[in-house]
């Protein structure tokens, strides 16, 4: 950020521009940008802060709940946001004069990318983000030319946000009955934009230069800095090319103006749209009211960095208290709107990096003597001189990491999870008939249910009710889910369960679901599951998750099942549950042949209960490892083949097999462990992905991070043996004069 405020000022055309860059900055100016650090961190934190309080008071779960109607939807929110910046950009673009324009509108988006990103994040808000947008402009577009067209385009879009405001605030006013507080901070603010629309209409009619009128009095009074008084000339030339745009340009000025229509319009609609999918019936009075008073907070507080906190707190205020919308609506509209513009940002800040990052690289390795020993070794400089095909490389083994610790955390994780809701059932002990094989649905049904009668009058049991446990291939397609059979009374009497929304189970095609099965299908009450290939009405939702996540009654099952008046287990519930071992052995002792699991070691059980789970995730390490290898050795291989000419000079020079064998295997080495730091941030991201959008648990386990690193690097080490090993065998003579 800086850096583009440098540049800018450097290249501005004025005849002593050298004299300038050459002054030592003065500590006045050191302590001013400490003072502006430490005044955007406490605007940021106050935001932050502010952000914080309004979460904690709208809630968590109604914001998470408005948050996933969205969906899929919020990338028809992000193709707006960019059809913004770019009608923005065409406006920008047609503001340099066509003789001058020698920029792409490829080139000038990515210009005005870079300058949004720094406009968003930092304290100085438009000032230093137009200053950037000139710099990146400035080898294709003369300053002369491209600092007065950006004056225009911004005064040109301001001028429009105004009449935009005001339309919407008059548009509330006439509309919406309002609180008086209301009514008056809208009156204020109808008065504020029209009194801006005046002196901007009587600054244009006497071409009142703004600027320079202030320069001279701040001359008269011997205020002025002389670096401003030096381009004081050329300020008043650039406002005098504003005054004189439509004059030269009208065309090009009417361009702009559409441009600006058309992205306040895209922004009603967005709004419209992000509205609708969150479930309400909107009008587009609304939308444009909200997107015309949102305006006003983004132009009050641009000096508080990507308005954290106050965007979100004033959307929610505006929908509430102004429209009668719920506060969960107003701030997940915030919030998915700022992501939208946090994910264009980062496109931004992007651009700005590959732009920047090649001189900032040079200026570094000119800092530090270290490092450009380093990066001229002979192993550095063959991984920097092929970087297309390093990234591959990189790329291969992540995938390899990626298959070995997402799939292994993805098959305990579902079995852990699995366990611990089965664990989590209000009972201490499970039977089961004996002989039984598997468990959560692997049995038949052969307990009788009269049999749960005979355990309740056991001394120490507090309950005990029959279940029914089956599979049933899941909705996605893919795998199996869990089903419980249950007789809602007993079972709710039992396990402590509660029905949130709608009503208990009844009989016929009827279930229930837990919150997490609902939320994951956006499932309602009265909504139908297809179950055993035919439909079940979802009839209510209980609390707190256990067991199977769908829950039907257990006569339904049995009749599903073929297995009259039997369940495939019974459970349990102590009086006393530190005394389960206790009442454990009655119930042995009475009937020997039941098969008994305490429901606490369940999650142990379903962890280490899969013999076949071991054999596939060996499978998989050995498939890891092979495309490890592979990749190295296709890689290295084709780097000792183009390198055949610089392997003989070094040979003739003296370097022995063994040191040219061990610059290959150090290059294999490096790439494989960055190979592997990338498939575990890829694997975390595809962790949030997947337990964010489906009902999944994947656990991330240290013990197999580091098998991972493990199979990586011996994979790629065996992989780079045979380049390496071809590459030290190689005749001098004849590699020297490989063509």
């Amino acid at each position: 950020m800086i850096e583009s405020r440098k540049e800018f000022a450097e290249n501005w055309p004025v005849a002593d521009t050298e004299e300038l860059s050459e002054e030592p900055e003065t500590s006045t100016t050191n302590t001013s940008r400490r003072s502006f650090f430490w005044l955007q961190t406490f605007a940021f934190l106050i935001g932050l802060a502010l952000l914080i309080f309004v979460i904690n008071r709208v809630g968590v779960q109604p914001l998470f709940d408005a948050l996933l109607r969205i969906g899929f939807g919020f990338f028809v929110i992000l193709g707006l946001s960019g059809l913004r910046h770019f009608l923005r950009t065409i406006s920008m673009r047609a503001a340099v004069p066509a003789e001058h324009r020698s920029i792409t509108f490829r080139q000038a988006f990515a210009a005005r990318l870079g300058g949004e990103a720094i406009s968003f994040l930092t304290f100085t808000g438009p000032l230093l983000g137009e200053a950037t947008k000139v710099a990146l402009l400035r080898k294709r577009v003369p300053l002369t030319y491209g600092v007065p067209a950006l004056v225009v385009d911004n005064l040109l879009y301001n001028l429009s946000v105004v009449f935009f405001i005001l339309s919407g605030a008059c548009v509330m006013l006439l509309t919406y009955p309002l609180p008086p507080q209301v009514y008056v901070i809208l009156v204020g603010i109808a008065l504020l934009a029209a009194f801006g629309i005046v002196i901007a209409a009587i600054a244009a009619k006497r071409r009142v230069r703004l600027l320079t009128w202030l320069i001279d009095r701040l001359a008269q009074l011997r205020l002025s800095p002389k670096v401003i008084l030096k381009r004081r000339d050329h300020i008043y030339h650039i406002e005098s090319k504003v005054y004189d745009f439509y004059k030269h340009h009208p065309g090009a000025f009417f361009v702009m103006i559409l441009c600006n229509l058309l992205a306040h319009a895209s922004s009603v609609l967005e709004v419209y749209l992000a509205l609708k999918m969150l479930g309400f019936q909107p009008q587009w009075a609304q939308a444009y009211i909200i997107e015309s008073l949102t305006k006003v907070i983004n132009f009050a507080f641009s000096f508080v960095p990507g308005t954290i906190g106050v965007y979100e707190g004033g959307t929610e205020v505006i929908l509430q208290k102004g429209l009668g919308f719920t506060p969960a609506a107003g701030l997940a509209l915030a919030l998915v709107r700022k992501a939208a513009i946090v994910s264009w940002t980062s496109v931004g800040l992007f651009v700005l990096t590959w732009r920047t990052l090649p001189n900032a690289w040079n200026r570094l390795l000119e800092r530090s003597p270290r490092l450009q020993r380093l990066m001229d070794s002979l192993v550095f400089s063959n991984i920097a001189h092929r970087p297309a095909r390093t990234a591959v490389s990189i790329l291969g083994t992540a995938v390899g990491v990626l298959l070995i610790v997402f799939t292994v955390g993805l098959a305990h994780g579902v079995l852990h999870e699995r366990g611990r809701r089965e664990s989590n059932i209000g009972a201490e002990i499970m039977i089961r008939a004996s002989g039984s094989v598997g468990l959560g649905g692997g049995s038949q049904f052969r307990l009788p249910v009269g049999h749960a009668a005979e355990l309740a009058s056991i001394p120490g049991v507090r309950a005990a009710t029959p279940v029914g446990q089956t599979l049933d291939k899941s909705d996605s397609g893919f795998g199996q889910r869990l089903i419980d059979g249950v007789i809602y009374d007993e079972y709710a009497a039992l396990a402590g369960i509660t029905v949130r929304e709608g009503r208990k189970l009844g009989s016929g095609d009827e279930a229930i679901i837990d919150p997490e099965w609902q939320r994951s299908r956006n499932a309602k009450v009265g909504d139908t599951v297809k179950l055993f290939e035919r439909q079940f009405m979802i009839v209510g939702v209980y609390e707190p998750p256990g067991g199977g996540r769908i829950k039907i009654p257990l006569s339904t099952m049995q009749e599903q099942e073929g297995s009259d008046n039997r369940a495939s287990a019974i459970l349990v519930a102590c009086t006393d549950p530190a005394k389960q071992d206790e009442v454990a052995a009655r119930i042995l002792e009475r009937f020997p042949n039941d098969q008994l699991v305490f429901t606490r070691d369940l999650p142990e059980i379903y962890a280490s209960g899969v013999p076949a789970l071991n054999v596939f995730i060996k499978v998989v390490v050995g498939v890891a490892a092979a495309i490890s290898m592979l990749v190295i050795l296709l890689a290295m291989y084709t780097t000792v083949t183009e390198r055949t000419r610089q392997i003989g000079i070094l040979k003739s020079l003296g370097m022995s097999k063994t040191s040219i064998a061990w610059v290959i295997e150090q290059e294999a080495i490096i790439v494989s462990f960055l190979g592997v730091a990338v498939g575990v941030l890829l694997t975390l991201v595809a962790r949030a992905a997947v337990m964010r959008t489906t009902s999944l648990t994947i656990e991330i386990e240290p013990r197999w991070i580091l098998v991972a690193l493990a199979v990586g690097l011996v994979g790629g080490s065996i992989g780079a043996l045979y380049p390496a090993l071809r590459a030290a065998r190689q005749d001098a003579v004849e590699a020297l004069s490989y063509e």
